[in-house]
């Protein structure tokens, strides 16, 4: 992972950009390419694996988002915190749709618990509708 300071001599470590993303509530805008060129934003929900340094999110199979990935895989991400100190990280890279139903849902909850509190009406929900409506 790359660190890029935002102001002159103002920015975050490795470690402080790892520690931001997996804390942070805030969505991901995710950016993709339409076949077109031109981009599209979609806010996300999302998990920050800190091992791995990856970033995943959830999507269904038949998204905007997806089909742009399928076809481009290059994609841009931001997420900002809107408290005061202001701070947030932006970056680009592949994404990679992963194919295993078992191992998505497994990201998918993950990032729920997140956003909700587990075993809530709205993680319940939220799940079963990814577990019916398939994968990304």
């Amino acid at each position: 992972m790359k660190t890029y300071e935002g102001l002159k001599g103002i920015g975050m470590s490795e470690h402080g950009i790892g520690k931001f993303l997996a804390q942070s509530r805030s969505n991901l805008l995710l950016a993709t390419t339409n076949a077109d060129g031109t981009p599209t934003m979609h806010p996300v929900w999302y998990y920050f694996d800190q091992v791995k340094t990856k970033l995943y999110f959830y999507s269904g199979p038949g998204l905007k988002k997806t089909t742009n990935i399928r076809k481009r895989k290059q994609v841009y991400f931001d997420v900002d915190d809107d408290r005061w100190p202001y701070k947030g990280v932006k970056g680009k890279g592949s994404a990679k749709i992963l194919t295993a139903k078992r191992e998505a849902l497994s990201w998918g909850a993950k990032i729920l618990a997140r956003y909700t509190k587990k075993g809530s009406p709205l993680f319940k929900t939220a799940f079963d509708r990814m577990k019916n409506r398939g994968h990304g």
